[in-house]
């Protein structure tokens, strides 16, 4: 006995939509999968453009013989922009030798460091409180938060700070500090020719105000002081002799040996942020990244 045609039709189309439905369900699958694969793909050249500027951040460094390190050399220039297919990379190299070592602070019988650290967060309007509290943490009473740590390639040697965001300090007023601070090894130096007046200022002058060591500062872009003893000679020259025991508890120099490379690059609707620190050995070793941190 034969189905009704209507039975029939309604069969038809029932399986029809049904077919239809996994056809849809299929092809947005597929796309799924196409737009994963496109951003895949993105992520990937975004990692070669970092790749890319930090191995032009090298290069550049390597070339500079560490003789005398100024802000007129090739590598303290102004922001490299690159427009690329799509997208486009820029970047910069920061002296770190010319920013507080945060580091100091973990020796408890540098003085002069603690001194000149108070001073320099008091000019940048940072609480007395918070001041406290980060000495405490870098001379051993706690522990620092180990998760800012996270995601890099190598763990130099350089003391219990690895990274300023490591620092207990509120968010608004790190933003204050982090231009002036660094993490680095407790027995570098700051290179007087490229620290700014104010982190001077507050390691050298305990009774200084700003525009003291203006006059010093302000040849350096010309002529950048070649040993430090020059450096020394000229300060001692306006200070007074009677300054020589307060100058010789600053470590100083005229070269750096850390520097920092932030590249930002952007492809399609995609951004990844790279701060690459780069610790400048003698050739034939030459400049060799420490640790990395990529922020996508």
């Amino acid at each position: 006995m034969r189905a009704p045609r209507g039975f029939v039709l309604v069969n038809a189309l029932i399986i029809v939509a049904a077919l239809s439905v996994v056809s849809v369900w299929l092809l947005s699958r597929a796309e799924t999968g196409r737009a994963r694969a496109a951003a895949a793909q993105q992520a990937v050249q975004l990692e070669l453009y970092l790749d890319a500027y930090e191995h032009l951040a090298i290069t550049v460094l390597d070339r500079d013989l560490p003789v005398v390190d100024h802000l007129s050399e090739d590598w303290a220039r102004e922001d490299l922009e690159l427009e690329l297919d799509r997208g486009r990379i820029t970047g910069r190299i920061v002296d770190l030798n010319g920013r507080f070592n945060v580091n100091w602070l973990a020796d408890p019988s540098n003085e002069a460091a603690r001194a000149g650290f108070t001073r320099l967060a008091a000019s940048l309007g940072v609480r007395s409180k918070t001041v406290e509290t980060i000495i405490a943490q870098l001379s051993g009473s706690d522990e620092l938060d180990q998760d800012a740590r996270r995601g890099l390639v190598e763990l130099p040697p350089m003391g219990p700070v690895v990274m300023i965001d490591q620092l207990p300090v509120p968010a608004s007023e790190l933003a204050l500090l982090r231009p002036y601070l660094a993490a680095m090894p407790s027995n570098s130096r700051l290179n007087v020719n490229t620290a700014s007046e104010l982190v001077i200022t507050s390691l050298l002058l305990p009774e200084g105000g700003p525009g003291v060591l203006s006059a010093l500062l302000s040849r350096r872009e010309q002529e950048p002081y070649e040993a430090i003893g020059e450096f020394q000679e000229a300060l001692l020259a306006r200070m007074g002799e009677g300054f020589e025991e307060q100058l010789a508890r600053v470590p100083l120099s005229v070269t750096s040996d850390w520097f920092m490379a932030r590249i930002v690059a952007e492809l399609g609707d995609q951004q990844a942020t790279r701060l690459a620190i780069v610790r400048r050995n003698p050739l034939p070793a030459g400049a060799q990244v420490a640790y990395r941190e990529d922020v996508w």
